[in-house]
């Protein structure tokens, strides 16, 4: 940690030795200091405004100098951490342990439904949990796995990177202002990068992203399909191919039940009886619908099927293969194919 800091103090002190100390010199061994010691530069920061132009337009150069070598190393070392994460012995038990969740998972779903609603909430939701975490690790367990060392290399980005980006800010700089946002990307695809999903797979969650902006598919719909397909994964199953003809029967059918008073899979509207009946309408066809009402939120529509053994059936067919989901305020429709 303090060699690579050094980047930033030799900097500081390249100055003549009878060169007067100025405000941007004294900011920026405060700052090393800060740097060094694990302590916040906030208060540094505050006094940015007051400092006069000529030492802020001094002090750019300088952090522009720095910042590139600290960027690096942080970014360095928090990608071998990654790497760490997922070979040797710790790859070998992650597998293993995703291998067990996922035979706990199916040993529910093959039950009968009376069987499996009270293990629904005790065994099927706390395995989709962990394999989430050892399946799609979080920047936060990666910084835990590298410790004390990551976590200093992370404290001086971190600083360095908020500081920077205020001087710019200050001094109205055409230079990006993007040093913070630059780590947490960083730190977002190092955990990406070792995410245990199969690469097909992911594909299909990319392509829905694509045919949700074509087909202008409403925001709430698509979080509520990546969430349901995420979970399809978790548990070893296929991800879906977004259908925005389902979404668009779905839709109208969750309309029917919230303007016509009534909530049910056969519908009283002439022409649209069943799920099977409303997708044909909409050029499409469907294999399973799951219904739900009373919140605005994708994720608790989810939620609400996933605690609910039919339902539960349904989302985690293994012959799903196309998935749309329809809202009309608190009313949900689901609609699966294939």
């Amino acid at each position: 940690m303090r060699k690579l800091l050094l980047s930033l103090s030799t900097i500081v002190l390249l100055q003549p030795a009878h060169a007067q100390a100025t405000s941007a010199d004294e900011l920026l061994a405060a700052l090393q200091t800060c740097m060094e010691k694990g302590k916040p530069a906030a208060e540094l920061i505050a006094t940015l405004d007051e400092l006069p132009s000529e030492e802020i337009k001094k002090l750019i150069p300088n952090l522009e100098k720095a910042w590139p070598k600290i960027r690096d190393a942080y970014i360095s070392a928090l990608q071998s951490t990654a790497k760490n994460y997922n070979s040797g012995p710790t790859k070998n038990q992650n597998q293993a342990r995703i291998r067990q969740l996922r035979e706990d998972f199916q040993s529910v779903y093959r039950l009968d439904e009376n069987a499996m609603k009270p293990l629904l909430k005790t065994k099927s939701m706390p395995a989709i949990e962990e394999l989430r975490s050892l399946m799609l690790p979080k920047p936060e367990q990666l910084l835990k796995l590298g410790g004390e060392p990551l976590a200093k290399l992370r404290h001086g980005a971190i600083e360095l990177a908020t500081f920077r980006d205020a001087a710019l800010d200050t001094d109205l700089s055409t230079i990006e202002v993007d040093a913070v946002k630059t780590l947490h990307a960083a730190e977002k695809k190092a955990a990406e990068d070792i995410s245990a999903l199969p690469k097909d797979s992911l594909r299909i969650l990319i392509d829905n992203e694509k045919r949700a902006i074509k087909e202008q598919v409403p925001e709430q719909e698509v979080k509520g399909v990546e969430e349901c397909n995420l979970w399809r994964l978790l548990a070893g199953l296929n991800a879906c191919t977004l259908d925005p003809k389902l979404c668009e029967a779905a839709r109208d059918h969750s309309k029917d039940m919230a303007e016509k008073g009534f909530f049910a899979h056969e519908s009283p509207v002439p022409g649209k009886t069943t799920p099977w009946d409303r997708a044909k309408n909409f050029d499409t066809s469907a294999s399973g619908e799951n219904i739900f009402m009373g919140s605005n939120s994708p994720h608790s529509a989810n939620s609400g099927w996933f605690f609910s053994p039919g339902h539960h059936k349904n989302m985690f067919s293994p012959a799903q293969n196309r998935i749309g989901l329809g809202q009309h305020n608190a009313h949900w429709t689901q609609l699966f194919g294939r």
